[in-house]
């Protein structure tokens, strides 16, 4: 009996620990890792956009990237003040915006159909206080730091059209407001 006693306690604590590392602490540290080798081996500096080519098979900087898809992905850091992130967006095909927590849990999630127009303006802030921008959509993060991930499709690969889409990718920005 005794011995059933301290099974299951092992058991029920191993089980406690486990799932408390794996949902708490792994995420932050798959961000921080993800985070570290994006600041060094691709130059991504937090608050500033980087614009990716169309994938092919050797792309491995988002995971598991479709080759129909430019990205434009940013680490965004809050701490010194809200960021505006503008854009003209393309009106003939799909396009969307995600953010992800720093605990890679993603929290907003909105696509072309979603938006009013094919301008893009967001405010992305910690809180809506004191944030009096008419034109912009306002939204609050649930955290300081995380991920800004923007897709745009590609229907056709012709050179022209990649050429187009590729102008509109550039045409994404992403400031600090002061």
């Amino acid at each position: 009996m005794k011995k059933g006693l301290t099974y299951l306690l092992f058991v029920g604590l191993t089980t406690f620990f486990s799932y408390n590392l794996t949902i708490k602490y792994l995420p932050n540290f798959i961000y921080g890792v993800f985070h570290y080798k994006m600041k060094n081996d691709h130059n991504i500096n937090d608050n500033e956009l980087k614009f990716y080519n169309l994938p092919n098979d050797k792309s491995k900087v988002v995971v598991m990237p479709n080759p129909d898809f430019l990205y434009v992905v940013s680490f965004y850091d809050l701490r010194n003040g809200p960021l505006n992130l503008t854009g003209k967006m393309p009106d003939s095909t799909y396009w969307s915006i995600s953010f992800y927590k720093s605990n890679t849990i993603n929290w907003y999630v909105k696509n072309d159909k979603e938006f009013k127009d094919n301008h893009l303006n967001i405010v992305l802030s910690k809180s809506t206080v004191d944030l009096d921008l008419n034109s912009s959509t306002i939204i609050k993060s649930p955290d300081e730091k995380g991920v800004i991930l923007i897709r745009i499709l590609i229907e056709k690969k012709d050179e022209e059209s990649i050429k187009f889409y590729k102008s509109i990718q550039k045409s994404i920005s992403l400031k600090k407001i002061l």
